[in-house]
């Protein structure tokens, strides 16, 4: 087992303005991918990501313990207003379902003790709000992850999931400008964000989202 190990995680220095945390899962019982963001009203920032790497020979239960104690270690360090966890899509393997629904239960179950609000999202929904498109392919989702969130360096995939299934509650629930409760390693990593206008590529994405949505072709029709 190692343990997961935070990348581009920013310093915790006061700010007086409070914005919501997103922790999300991409859930699995031998990878499990995390990401944090923050948000205020359409800045969205990565506050840190990593995987969860667990030991495949350990007994499932001793996984899902190392589990419990990573993501209660994730819960009390950015104290995240939301928790959006990915469903379970398996085709085939009923046995293989069954072990990733048990491994999902843990942070679903740790967040509602806190009464932390969890979503679930479908893979298909998370590519559809990050992309533009449900179909889209892994490589793609990673690619648009580090577009959105200006990320120069390589994310795991697990990690770049992770951050999508962020970014696409981000999308689906509209924060308030300032959300009372979140910690000041949140509210560091989006302070300067915040700030800042929209770039140009986040711009094109919201235009390709806006487009794909219901709303988007309605209008469409109706010209």
């Amino acid at each position: 087992m190692s343990p997961s190990k935070p990348t581009n995680e920013l310093p915790a220095t006061p700010v007086s303005t409070r914005v919501a945390a997103v922790l999300g899962i991409d859930p699995g019982s031998r990878r499990m991918g995390w990401g944090v963001v923050g948000c205020v009203g359409e800045q969205v920032r990565r506050v840190a990501s990593g995987v969860i790497r667990l030991d495949a020979r350990l007994p499932l239960p001793e996984r899902l313990g190392v589990i419990l104690r990573e993501v209660e270690g994730l819960l009390d360090r950015y104290e995240p207003d939301e928790v959006a966890v990915e469903t379970a899509f398996v085709r085939d393997n009923p046995r293989t379902a069954l072990v990733l629904g048990q491994a999902r239960g843990v942070p679903i179950a740790l967040a509602a003790a806190r009464s932390i609000a969890v979503r679930e999202y479908a893979p298909a929904l998370v590519k559809r709000h990050v992309t533009g498109s449900g179909r889209a392919t892994k490589d793609q989702v990673g690619a648009m992850v580090a577009l959105l969130l200006e990320l120069s360096e390589p994310l795991q995939e697990d990690e770049a999931d992770a951050l999508a299934v962020a970014l696409a509650h981000a999308r689906a629930v509209s924060f308030a400008p300032v959300v009372e409760g979140s910690s000041q390693t949140v509210n560091a990593a989006v302070a300067e964000a915040a700030a800042r206008p929209m770039t140009a590529s986040q711009a094109w994405y919201a235009a390709v989202v806006q487009s794909a949505s219901p709303a988007g072709r309605r209008k469409r029709r109706g010209r």
